[in-house]
């Protein structure tokens, strides 16, 4: 389905699909020749930057393994002129290019490309100053051309033709393409690698590869074991390439990628508003979602999307998305609404990227991130749903290894917790003043009394939260008794040094205190991930009360506490 899709998508994908075998890549340098074929010199068509590997062209393509097998006119400088480098094969390489020259010369009698075979059979490289610097100056890595009397050979139909015919070396090996179901020639590769997929070689890696015997069946060898035309292949690994190359028509988070994609087009970018959404698109959005009006005017067209990850030299494919534009819509903004949370000063959050999300629960993202945390994000903000609790594993063992709660972390269990659960999933994006469960209650408790400790000893290297939160957050009972005890030593400092501070602080404990007649022994997965939110949201509310006092003029209360990371 997603291939044959991708087939069927491809015109309006790509724009305009190149020619059969051929493929839009930068060509750093074009050597010119006169229509007899001898040497007028050599064009670079790059900056000379690192970076910038040259201007893009459409020139033929085939994949290729560590085997000889030349392009036709545009290769690398082993191929093209023999230049070895390191290159032991450089040699063996250069004969079969010319060997493809000569054959495509005979073959189409076209007037350039025999040009190209006579600069190839006379000329030589040291006797020729232009050709020196050139091969001086070149790299093993860039691709060159011919351009002959003004006139690019790569672009003849005669070449096109030629070129495409020379890529299906054997016509009897026909089969029903899987994708298109017709009979035809079947390729043991896929004609077209998949570049820029994380963790893939930069080269590209296939959909469909088999190395091995062990993987093979009925004795059919590499991509045959699933049958793809030369003509499917293309147009899918094209249409896919061009997704991932567009950054409004792909997001990559880690080490996975989603690519995105429309029947027709639309006036927004779903990578864009995934990857760096901004409030003002959130919000139109979300009044679009609750007055039930259309998001665009093409709510009623088919919306498609797949996730991608690299495995070795292969693709696999992990995800896979067929809706409609307006029921993306509509689940895209359960998802925002699911995310809100206040940020740690008590104002409205920013929106939230897929990224930050994933990332909150990582030490060392590039290191550690696996496929599954931004799949299953991914999956629940375009397909709908709730979020997979084992998200709330990750989340609550993040917070006790950091004895803190961050913005996006909160944010992340809020929307696990609210994505399972009846009441509305705007529900704890902030203080909850009527929430009773015991499991909240302790921690804003503990959030109280990290103020209380503040406001006595002013800042000091480690706080209580910073010993007591991992066994606060899982056994209460355990750790409570005496941190309360441990509060009235400061309480009777502040009532003597800050009278006004001390009853501000003994109202708050004692708020919290009368909804919770005893401390649980123990705290469930789902009661940890409260407390984190009761310990933060009790925070933000503190923070964001300092502030307006102080705009106020209010000195009453404890000096506004230091900024702390939330990221």
């Amino acid at each position: 389905m997603i291939l044959q899709q991708l087939v069927q998508d491809a015109d309006r994908i790509v724009g305009e699909l190149p020619p059969p075998m051929y493929d839009r890549k930068p060509v750093k340098w074009i050597i010119e020749l006169d229509a007899a074929g001898q040497f007028l010199g050599v064009v670079q068509t790059s900056s000379g930057e690192k970076r910038d590997r040259g201007k893009a062209h459409l020139v033929p393509y085939i994949g290729r393994t560590s085997g000889v097998r030349a392009i036709l006119l545009a290769d690398t400088p082993a191929y093209t002129l023999g230049i070895p480098f390191d290159d032991t094969r450089a040699a063996e390489k250069h004969t079969a290019y010319r060997a493809l020259i000569e054959q495509c010369a005979q073959a189409t009698g076209d007037a350039h490309v025999q040009a190209v075979a006579h600069f190839l059979a006379t000329w030589d490289a040291g006797g020729d100053p232009a050709v020196a610097r050139l091969d001086a100056a070149v790299e093993k890595s860039d691709l060159l051309t011919f351009r002959v009397a003004g006139g690019m050979p790569v672009d003849d139909a005669a070449v096109r033709t030629y070129w495409a015919a020379c890529c299906q070396v054997d016509e009897e090996a026909t089969a029903e393409c899987l994708v298109c179901g017709q009979h035809k020639w079947i390729p043991e590769n896929l004609p077209v690698l998949l570049k820029r997929v994380p963790g893939g070689q930069s080269s590209g890696i296939a959909l469909v590869s088999i190395n091995a015997d062990a993987f093979e069946s009925y004795g059919l060898p590499r991509a045959t074991t699933s049958r793809v035309c030369t003509d499917c292949g293309e147009r899918f690994g094209k249409a896919l390439n061009h997704l991932l190359a567009e950054d409004d028509s792909h997001l990559a988070v880690g080490p996975l990628v989603y690519v995105f994609w429309t029947k027709e087009q639309v006036d927004f970018s779903w990578a864009t508003l995934l990857k760096q959404p901004q409030a003002d698109s959130v919000r139109a959005l979300l009044t679009a979602a609750r007055s039930g009006k259309p998001f665009t005017a093409c709510d009623a067209d088919d919306f498609y999307a797949t996730a991608l990850t690299a495995s070795g030299g292969r693709a696999v494919v992990r995800d896979w998305l067929h809706t409609t534009i307006g029921a993306a819509a509509q689940h895209l903004a359960r998802w925002f609404t699911l995310t809100q949370q206040v940020e740690g000063y008590g104002q409205p959050g920013e929106p939230l990227s897929i990224f930050r999300l994933a990332a909150s629960l990582y030490r060392d993202v590039n290191k550690e991130m696996v496929a599954q945390v931004p799949r299953a994000l991914m999956r629940a903000a375009l397909h709908g749903g709730p979020l997979p609790s084992w998200l709330l594993t990750q989340a609550v063992t993040r917070c006790r290894a950091e004895q803190t709660v961050t913005y996006p972390r909160a944010a992340l269990m809020k929307a696990v917790l609210q994505s399972h659960a009846h009441e509305k999933e705007l529900y704890m994006a902030q203080l909850e003043l009527t929430d009773t469960r015991p499991s909240y209650l302790c921690g804003r408790l503990l959030a109280v009394l990290e103020e209380i400790q503040r406001a006595a000893q002013g800042k000091i290297n480690t706080t209580l939260v910073d010993r007591f939160y991992g066994s606060a957050s899982t056994a209460p009972a355990s750790v409570f008794g005496n941190l309360l005890g441990d509060a009235q030593p400061h309480l009777a400092k502040l009532r003597k040094t800050r009278p006004g501070v001390c009853a501000a602080l003994q109202q708050r404990l004692e708020a919290v205190m009368a909804d919770l007649p005893a401390f649980p022994r123990t705290l469930t997965l789902q009661d940890q991930a409260l407390f984190s939110l009761g310990y933060y949201h009790q925070r933000a509310h503190d923070r964001a009360e300092m502030l307006a006092r102080k705009a106020a003029g209010d000195a009453t209360l404890t000096e506004i506490i230091e900024e702390e990371n939330h990221e």
